[in-house]
């Protein structure tokens, strides 16, 4: 049972067995199921997945997220194969083919994706990996860089925020095992559910018991650091008088009333109980730990915003509501701001009509859903308090890339919006919406495909993935009237920015091989005349581009091209979901 009653335990267990292009492993689902029986008796609500491909693990990883937000201990456990390549590590989905060195990029999970997935929540995070058993690709991998390493076992990292337990030490082997489970898994198993075990001492334990039982072969390592308090997953237990039951350890007390009330609202973490304490302390505004819940609390409020989709404001939309402030009377510019408004919050509502047809009641339906409001298609004063604020939205939109402060930013911004810009916070950024999906084309010469995917990564998406030319001439549209998008080359051709197309399977050159960053299979086809052609033989990445033969024309930049992976040409265009 948890430690108090209103601390939140969630986990996330995941066991990869039945891999299709290397050999099976025994123990993995096994150490999974059993893992989860042992996390469920000890308090946490379990999320269990087995045998998942990579589309299948990138949605679990992603759905996970969105519970650890609000939770008081978070735990990932992974049993299956690991590797790392060029000093970064990656869990493997049971679909990987993984022929070159590069294809983990698309065909695995990035450790420092997954524990990335965890850093909204405030509260305890745990990420085991029983995962670097060998790495069975590594025979059929060819390395397309000669400072590009295929690595024994895992790589060791230096994580912020989290604590990483590793089945074996970072360069080194962990056994799979000859009985039901692995070794580590065998001694989580034992370990977890002793009674005052503080997790500190838990993990030491664990060490010991994996390297006694294979005889010193295997040596488990945390990463990482926990916080100073002590951390009980079962509580210790007082010694009960005869006839009595035993009664767990109280916590002691704190040394003052505020830190004791500060303590319960971290545990808690969240918007209620930062606001209780706020309000409780509300005669001593000057003491540090008010200060610091004030900062809490709005990093909560707005993680909680991002998460849910929406954040809860007083409406904007003053315009249609009468002088009883309740009745809700919308004129037809009043509902393209709604239907733009739910366009804002991930909703395709069709075109901006003022019409409300079945696209946009079946987007006020979904809202309202989210929102916890009562079902039905209606417009009213609870719906349009969680809409987006249209008219500030549009007022930051220039022709131009330009770089948005934080600090001036309206407070009821689609929070999709807010997050981005704070991100891009320094970089000159245009943004859009299309079909419910927020976009950025963001202006930068430095760095490569790979950072400014990772840096989408953080933004909350990807680099722009194209489905159809509706969307491809969206996004020529987005960055096309700012020529810093542009870059002209000696011999007349155009470049514009790169997209999230790639070319994974580099055996198949130059036209074979392309997917999306997402693992889309690509429907639509953008490419310019004679291309992709592979150029020098690396050109695996694709931009916007217009041929030379087109020099002195009207043409646009409409079409792509396979190129480097260097931002030479001014910049890449995101994509958030």
């Amino acid at each position: 049972m948890a430690e108090n009653d209103t601390e939140r335990r969630i986990a996330l267990v995941i066991g990869n067995s039945r891999y299709q292009h290397v050999t099976r492993l025994l123990n993995p689902s096994n150490d999974a199921k059993d893992l989860a029986k042992v996390l469920k008796e000890i308090g946490f609500e379990v999320t269990s997945g087995y045998d998942l491909d990579f589309r299948s693990m990138r949605l679990a990883i992603r759905d996970f997220s969105e519970q650890a937000e609000k939770a008081d201990i978070v735990l990932v456990y992974f049993a299956g194969h690991g590797i790392e390549v060029g000093g970064e590590n990656y869990l493997i989905p049971t679909n990987a083919e993984l022929k070159r060195d590069r294809d983990v990029d698309f065909e695995a999970i990035r450790l420092e994706a997954l524990l990335a997935s965890l850093e909204a929540s405030d509260g305890l995070k745990i990420v085991l990996v029983d995962a670097c058993r060998n790495n069975p690709f590594s025979v059929q991998m060819a390395s397309s860089n000669a400072t590009r390493s295929i690595g024994r076992g895992l790589a060791r990292i230096e994580p912020s925020g989290v604590l990483v337990g590793y089945a074996a030490k970072g360069g080194t082997f962990a056994l799979d095992g000859k009985g039901r489970n692995s070794p580590y898994a065998s001694a989580l198993l034992k370990h977890l559910t002793e009674p005052g075990l503080e997790l500190g001492k838990l993990f030491r334990k664990v060490r010991d018991t994996v390297y006694a039982s294979t005889g010193g072969e295997q040596e488990p390592f945390v990463y990482g650091s926990l916080p100073g308090r002590d951390i009980f997953l079962v509580p210790p237990k007082l010694a009960a008088p005869t006839g009595e039951p035993a009664q767990t350890a109280a916590l002691p007390e704190t040394d003052s009333e505020v830190q004791k009330d500060y303590s319960r609202a971290a545990s808690m973490n969240s918007v209620v109980g930062w606001m209780d304490f706020l309000s409780k302390h509300s005669d001593r505004t000057d003491h540090w730990l008010v200060k610091l819940a004030q900062e809490r609390l709005a990093k909560v409020v707005a993680e909680r915003d991002i998460r849910r989709g929406f954040s809860e404001r007083e409406p904007w939309l003053t315009s249609a509501i009468a002088p009883d402030g309740e009745t809700i009377n919308l004129s037809r510019n009043d509902r393209v701001l709604v239907q733009k408004a739910l366009n804002m919050m991930g909703f395709d509502v069709g075109s901006f009509d003022g019409q409300f047809g079945p696209k946009t009641k079946q987007a006020i339906a979904a809202a309202r859903i989210r929102a916890g409001l009562f079902r039905g298609v209606e417009v009213d004063r609870a719906l349009l308090r969680i809409l987006p604020n249209v008219p500030a939205i549009e007022a930051l939109q220039t022709d131009k890339a330009k770089v948005y402060s934080k600090d001036v930013l309206a407070e009821d911004l689609e929070p999709r919006l807010r997050k981005a810009l704070g991100v891009y916070s320094h970089t000159p950024i245009k943004f859009e919406y299309f079909k419910g999906n927020l976009y950025l084309a963001v202006q930068s010469t430095s760095g490569d495909w790979n950072y400014a995917n990772k840096t989408a990564q953080r933004a909350g998406g990807h680099l722009a993935t194209i489905s159809s030319a509706e969307e491809n001439n969206f996004l020529l549209n987005l960055f096309s009237s700012d020529e810093r998008f542009i870059t002209r080359t000696g011999d007349g051709s155009l470049h514009g920015p790169l997209i999230g197309l790639i070319q994974a399977d580099r055996s198949r050159e130059p036209n074979g091989g392309w997917v999306w960053v997402t693992g889309e299979p690509v429907t639509f086809r953008g490419w310019s005349p004679g291309n992709p052609d592979n150029h020098r033989n690396r050109q695996h990445w694709a931009r916007f581009y217009r041929s030379r033969k087109f020099s002195g024309t009207n043409v646009p930049v409409k079409y792509w091209d396979d190129t480097t992976s260097s931002l030479w040409s001014g910049g890449y265009l995101v994509e958030i979901e």
